[in-house]
């Protein structure tokens, strides 16, 4: 922080002294402000660098300063404001670009878009591609994920399959957040055989999926009664090292209970409890469910007093 600081009063005395900081020491320095103050103080930094204020209105923006701000430098406070989730400035720093005539490249867009699909706004985010496109500028990866994660999280699975499309035509090589992104489509679509053809090319391109993505792609497959295949899933991602979620062990032991699988079960929640899960009151109740299916009294028994045992070193009455 002492190191900060320093950074911007060598930056106010050459300013002071009517020397103009170069504009990539100035987009470094209000990066690193925001990253370590908050985005808020990084654009106050801003407008310090670049001596921004406003002219009569509050849209009439002005700017005093020698060193003229860059795309980059809008960039980067659309990007920090955006991380913060505080969508409204995303836009008042996008407006404040265009009025100080500074032009907006593809990352622009897909930081605005991201933004826009953020507020599940899909239709703004897609005039805004259409905008870009007929700006001349391509779209890259970034832009492509950001408009196939807003439309997936929108249910628009078709149009977000469009543009996967598209974007390989392009030449545009598809990332493992592409991948994810159409999962997470195609599983809220509870369309679990397009979701595991995804997940197929993305293995064979020798993605890894995130936890979380294994999570949804597990829970797709047991609420269909594809145990097995869900079990199959999670030990292939072991294997390339992603660690399963709580909720995935806890989502196969159910459906394994339901199968009548109960050894298999067993097994997997020693496992569970060995990576530091706790065991919630559910899965023991899918245990008892489980064998009183098959007329394991004793199991069923032993279960019972151990969940009241559970229960009363928990505090419970």
């Amino acid at each position: 922080m002492k190191r900060l600081d320093g950074s911007i009063e060598i930056v106010r005395m050459l300013m002071s002294r009517r020397i103009s900081p170069q504009v990539c020491t100035c987009n470094a320095l209000i990066s690193e402000v925001s990253k370590c103050c908050g985005a808020s103080k990084g654009y106050e930094v801003y407008k310090e660098v670049f001596v921004v204020g406003n002219g009569e209105s509050e849209s009439d923006v002005k700017r005093v300063s020698k060193v003229r701000p860059n795309v980059h430098t809008f960039n980067v406070l659309m990007l920090c404001f955006y991380r913060e989730g505080l969508l409204e400035k995303v836009r008042k720093v996008w407006c404040e670009m265009e009025s100080l005539g500074c032009v907006p490249n593809s990352y622009s867009y897909s930081v605005l878009m991201a933004a826009f699909c953020e507020e599940g706004k899909v239709r703004e985010a897609e005039d805004l591609w259409a905008k870009m496109k007929v700006k001349g500028l391509e779209p890259d990866i970034v832009a492509f994920n950001t408009l196939i994660d807003g439309l997936c999280k929108s249910g628009e699975i078709i149009r977000a399959e469009e543009l996967f499309t598209e974007m390989e035509l392009n030449g545009i090589k598809a990332t493992c957040v592409t991948y994810e992104n159409l999962i997470n489509g195609y599983c809220k679509a509870a369309d679990i055989n397009s979701a595991m053809l995804i997940y197929r090319d993305m293995c064979r391109k020798d993605f890894r999926p995130q936890s979380l993505t294994v999570e949804l792609l597990i829970r797709g497959l047991c609420d269909k009664g594809m145990v097995l295949e869900a079990l199959e899933i999670m030990k292939a991602m072991r294997e390339v090292g992603v660690c399963p979620t709580g909720i995935s062990y806890e989502l196969l032991i159910k459906g394994l209970c339901v199968d009548g699988k109960m050894e298999e079960a067993l097994k997997l929640q020693a496992e569970m409890v060995g990576k530091g899960f706790k065991l919630k009151l559910e899965i023991y109740d899918a245990f008892i469910d489980g064998y009183l299916r098959q007329g394991n009294e004793e199991m069923v028994t032993m279960l019972r007093k151990e969940v009241l045992e559970t229960h009363k070193e928990q505090g419970g009455n």
